[in-house]
Formats: C-alpha cells, sequence, structure tokens
C-alpha cells in the first residue's frame, strides 16, 4: 500500500546518476595513523518484525525507486505503507531529512558529503552503481568547438549546480586535468536550467545529465558532448537513512525489506533489459526507443556493493576536493557517513 505527493511534469526528467552489519559510527577515523580512510565498527542486528500499521517515509526523485519496483513486480504486497515523496535532487532531499518529513531516500555521492559537513544525522545504508559509464557529461554551448575535453576548461564559464553530483564530476575531472574549481568562472544553475544556459550564451560549457544531454544536443547540432565521468563516487547512488529511523526498530525492519526488494528490483532489470529501456527511459522519461537501448547499453550492469567498500577513498577524495574549493568548512572523515548493518542482507539478495 502506498501513498505519493503530488508529482510535477518535471518528475519525466532522468536521475540516473545517475551494502555483515555496523554500527552507525565508525570506529577509527580515515587519515588515521595510517594515512587513509578507515572501515566501521561492530555489528549492529537488525530487527525482522514489521509491525502492522508501519509506515516507511520515502524520499524518490523523479519516481525512480517507485518505477523500478514497479516494473520488477517488487512493488507488490509490501507489508507495510509506504509513503513516497518526490523530490528534485539530493539538496532538497536533505531539507526533507532537516524538516523530519522522510525516513529514507537515495542520493548521489556529493549530497551525503554536504549532509555530513552540515551535522545532519544521516547514514548511507546501501549503495548501488554502474559498470561502465556515468548518465553525466561535459556538453560544450553551440559553436564552442575550442573545447574537447576537461583540459580545455581554464579560464571558461562553466554552468552546474552546487551541491550536486554534477558539481562532484566536474571537480573530479578538473583535478584529474590538472586544474581546480579557481581555473573556471562557476555558473550556478539547475539541471532543468542548463539548456537554456548554454543557448542563451551565460556559459561555454555545463555538467549535462540524461535524458537532458540528448535532447539538448537533437536540438543543438553545433553543440557536443566532449567528455563523460569516470570516478565511481560519479556513477554511484546511496539509500540513505535518519539516525532515528536506524534506532526505530518498527522503522528499520520495513528499511531492510525494502532494501531488499530494490536489490532484487535492479537484478530483474538487469536481467531484462528491455524492459529497463522501455518502461524507465521511453514511458517514463520520453527517449526514443533506440536512444533508450543505446543508454541500456552504455550504462552496463547496475548493482549493489557492500558498504563502504572501494567507494570510500574515492568519497574521501571528494570529500577533501569540495574543502578545497571551499564548499565545505572543514575536512570530514567520510568513513562515518556509512551504517553497514544492512550489507549481509544486500550480498544475500544479490546472490554473493
Amino acid at each position: 500500500m502506498r501513498r505519493t505527493t503530488p508529482r510535477g511534469a518535471l518528475l519525466t526528467l532522468a536521475l540516473l546518476v545517475g551494502l555483515s552489519a555496523c554500527s552507525a559510527e565508525a570506529s577509527t577515523r580515515a587519515g588515521g595513523s595510517d594515512g587513509g580512510p578507515s572501515t566501521t565498527a561492530a555489528p549492529v542486528s537488525v530487527p525482522e518484525t514489521i509491525p502492522e500499521g508501519t509506515t516507511l517515509r520515502v524520499g524518490d526523485q523523479f519516481d525512480y525507486l517507485q518505477t523500478l519496483l514497479d516494473l520488477s513486480g517488487e512493488g507488490q504486497d509490501i507489508p507495510y505503507e509506504v509513503e513516497y515523496s518526490a523530490f528534485l535532487g539530493g539538496p532538497a532531499m536533505l531539507q526533507a531529512f532537516q524538516a523530519d518529513a522522510v525516513d529514507t531516500g537515495f542520493v548521489g555521492s556529493t549530497p551525503l558529503i554536504f549532509a555530513q559537513a552540515g551535522g545532519q544525522d544521516i547514514r548511507g545504508v546501501a549503495g548501488w552503481a554502474s559498470s561502465e559509464s556515468s548518465f553525466y557529461g561535459l556538453v560544450t554551448a553551440p559553436g564552442h568547438d575550442e573545447i574537447q575535453g576537461w583540459e580545455d576548461l581554464k579560464g571558461k564559464s562553466v554552468a552546474y549546480q552546487r551541491g550536486t553530483a554534477g558539481e562532484a564530476v566536474l571537480l573530479q575531472a578538473l583535478d584529474a586535468a590538472g586544474l581546480s574549481a579557481s581555473d573556471i568562472t562557476p555558473v550556478d544553475v539547475s539541471q532543468v536550467q542548463l539548456t537554456a544556459t548554454l543557448e542563451g550564451g551565460s556559459a561555454d560549457a555545463g555538467i549535462s545529465v540524461e535524458p537532458l544531454t540528448s535532447g539538448y544536443l537533437a536540438a543543438n547540432p553545433t553543440a557536443a558532448q566532449v567528455a563523460g565521468a569516470e570516478e565511481i563516487t560519479d556513477r554511484s547512488s546511496f539509500v540513505i537513512a535518519s539516525q532515528d529511523t536506524l534506532d526505530d526498530d518498527a522503522k528499520s525492519a520495513a528499511l531492510a525489506d525494502y532494501i531488499a526488494r530494490l536489490v532484487r528490483g535492479f537484478t530483474y532489470l538487469r536481467d531484462h533489459p528491455d524492459e529497463l529501456a522501455s518502461g524507465v527511459f521511453q514511458q517514463v522519461y520520453g527517449l526514443s526507443a533506440e536512444r533508450a537501448a543505446e543508454l541500456v547499453e552504455e550504462n552496463g550492469d547496475t548493482a549493489f556493493f557492500a558498504l563502504p567498500g572501494e567507494v570510500l577513498d574515492q568519497q574521501q577524495r571528494l570529500a577533501d576536493l569540495f574543502v578545497e574549493a571551499g564548499q565545505i568548512p572543514a575536512e570530514i572523515d567520510v568513513a562515518e557517513q556509512f551504517d553497514t548493518r544492512f550489507n549481509e542482507l544486500v550480498l544475500e539478495e544479490q546472490g554473493q
């Protein structure tokens, strides 16, 4: 059973940017005596009984989780009420957590860093990533063929939304190219404003995400996508939960069931790529059948992973880049972002 908040036309856009059990707090700190990130501490049991009348308030983005569960059949016969709320991006999701409007949701790597830096009691409790590419990429404004890659951004104006995965893509790519945020002129706009910003000449390039990228390039034949995002954090999304949710036996048990359904849902769509292409990219996000099939192939397989795993080093480096760029005020230990109590469940559901 579900209740859903009203959703507007923006929900037809995509955000596919875009898992042993431990306590919510890290036992040791990143950058300690061994110079590297740490792992987390002692196991925490997950309650198995979901009391009657339990409600799990889920923050969704662009109907993604709902669609995933519906397509895979995992949205049926849920033994608790799921109350969905729709958000446009990670920053709005964090605001909902701040207002105690949701129990769980999903974000990319960047909002999780900003939540920790802002003192929000939120943890990443499960994570998934694609095996190949990212839905984010660097696109040029019409006629700017002098920009052929990240290294050509020095002295250029670049449009992206601060505090989102798009900014993470940019900072990591600039770092890899030997540049920094000070080498560009930032133009802070939302993803839905990016096309107008580039077409209007307010930026030389921008960080775009599918399916907006495909629409923008189709309408502007002298523009191009000239680079993609490669780092694992740019391909990762995290199920997040408030500490209050994790401390509540009823909600924690419901969350465990919900995460298990997500894992099975992703597995189903991995084994049925045609349904992913048609059910998500065509019917929900409005792409052509040809482009939908291309995106499914380009993105590779999507799977959950045990937290924090190899993402820990990448997440720490990303957090450090935000400090260097002045986006967060002080260094943080990203190991404290993760609660690993659902790892065993996730791996079992994924057949590992």
